[in-house]
């Protein structure tokens, strides 16, 4: 079962600055954004946009590997077993304890895969009651939550993986992302300041960063923002789309409409019509 994750991309822009009454309505049935003017000037709406993630761990899949323990020279098990794993070697039961999360984390991958949301969800905190430092059993629960709309319960389990592995850029970027989504801007940006540190040539981190700056109408941070997002993933057309509008805000229409027609090509929808709307060449 694959994961799409979407955020809200709301660069509207109009050809002309002068006052115009916007009105703005939402349709339920698709998220899309739609809006309409009074007079005779062309809008663009923006649905919602996909999230890709270029070169980072997958973004729309669970973490489905444990990392093993290893045996260490030297070391000696309680019942004298030398090379013993480390977590092995005070205890037969924490051996046993290991083993019995390693077990219930692949049942919940399993379930997962299948769609059992429910069963995952028990299998994956089962693991965690036998290992309580599973941070990517924390990451997967935060995962299936956002998937369920329960928003503020993946924010914990998102915060738990971070907690346990500070160098989590994933859960780190999804922490952003719903604060972004509830439009707590600072604490999104907390979260993406973190991510750039332990990743920073992570593409999805600069375009969610990138995209919120242009909702808060810092075109210059969202041009320098989107550029990176595109520098490390060329294929990520909505970037470019996003990119073109800043240009189009600051009055840059032909660095605008090389960046839709490169999205355009790239078989984006929304590029195409950018382009037709306002970079129709002259005969």
């Amino acid at each position: 079962m694959q994961r799409v994750i979407f955020i809200l991309i709301l660069f509207l822009f109009a050809c002309n600055s002068n006052n115009k009454s916007v009105k703005s309505e939402k349709r339920e049935t698709t998220n899309e954004v739609v809006t309409t003017v009074t007079d005779s000037a062309v809008v663009i709406s923006f649905d919602k946009s996909k999230i890709e993630n270029n070169n980072e761990a997958s973004a729309t899949e669970i973490k489905s590997e444990l990392d093993e323990p290893k045996p260490v020279e030297g070391l000696v098990s309680k019942t004298g077993k030398s090379g013993a794993k480390r977590g092995t070697i005070e205890d037969e039961d924490a051996a046993l304890k290991l083993r019995r999360a390693r077990t219930a984390f692949n049942n919940g991958t399993t379930y997962f895969k299948r769609g059992e949301l429910d069963k995952a969800i028990e299998a994956f905190k089962t693991s965690l009651e036998f290992n309580p430092d599973n941070d990517k059993a924390f990451y997967n629960l935060g995962l299936i939550y956002y998937d369920m709309d329960q928003k503020e319960l993946s924010l914990s389990y998102y915060k738990d993986a971070v907690r346990i592995n500070p160098n989590d850029s994933l859960s780190l970027i999804f922490s952003g992302v719903i604060y972004y989504e509830n439009g707590n801007y600072d604490e999104a940006l907390k979260f993406y300041k973190k991510t750039e540190e332990v990743a920073p040539h992570f593409s999805l981190l600069y375009f969610n960063r990138g995209t919120m700056y242009g909702l808060q109408k810092k075109y210059s941070l969202a041009i320098q923002d989107l550029s990176l997002a595109i520098r490390y993933d060329k294929e990520n057309s909505e970037a470019l789309v996003n990119r073109g509008l800043a240009y189009f805000y600051t009055k840059q229409l032909e660095l605008a409409c090389n960046d839709w027609d490169k999205a355009s090509k790239l078989g984006n929808k929304k590029g195409t019509k950018a382009v037709g709307l306002y970079c129709k060449k002259k005969k």
